[in-house]
């Protein structure tokens, strides 16, 4: 029987990896065959993107899962697994993943949870393959702001047409003037 202080240990454990699964974009990933130099590589890579990278145990994710009386675990914690998560850059975060799956063999996506939702490896892969936040947002602002200024355009152009052809008028009453003058 584990002591009261091994199982206040693991519960901590436990609440540190539900703080991890609250993230916005959180991927597994097989690091299995990695050096040090290797994983840090790939930390400051993540950090950069105020991000973070951490490795758990299966055993304390599977807890967590059961603890949330979520269907995930046991087929997706095997074999070694580490996490890469974020809340606001999370799509960069999976990018970063990717390409250093792509240039790394030794490093396997599993699976995600984005926006709290389960991603498979493809998944992921396809999350990577998004615009940034910022440039959704920026192409968002122009898909809005395009049709007000049609619209505008379209407003303002019988006024134009008439100050024109109030302009031409004058311009033909100043002609006919000077004409018969």
């Amino acid at each position: 029987m584990p002591s009261t202080q091994t199982l206040d240990r693991k519960k901590k454990q436990v609440d540190e990896i539900a703080e991890i699964f609250k993230r916005s974009g959180v991927y597994l990933f097989d690091y299995r065959g990695l050096s040090v130099a290797q994983m840090n590589t790939l930390r400051e890579r993540v950090k950069s993107l105020n991000a973070d990278v951490k490795v758990i145990k299966n055993r304390l994710a599977i807890k967590y899962f059961e603890r949330e009386k979520l269907d995930f675990g046991r087929d997706v914690f095997s074999g070694p697994t580490a996490v890469a998560y974020a809340d606001d850059r999370f799509v960069e975060v999976a990018k970063a993943l990717v390409d250093y799956e792509k240039e790394n063999d030794k490093v396997k996506i599993k699976a995600g949870f984005i926006e709290k939702k389960f991603a498979d490896r493809e998944k992921v892969k396809y999350v990577a393959k998004l615009p940034a936040k910022e440039v959704l947002m920026a192409q968002l602002l122009g898909v809005i702001a395009m049709p007000l200024k049609k619209m505008g355009i379209a407003l303002s152009a019988p006024l134009r047409n008439v100050l024109i052809l109030m302009n031409n008028l004058k311009d033909k009453k100043e002609n006919e003037e000077k004409n018969n003058g």
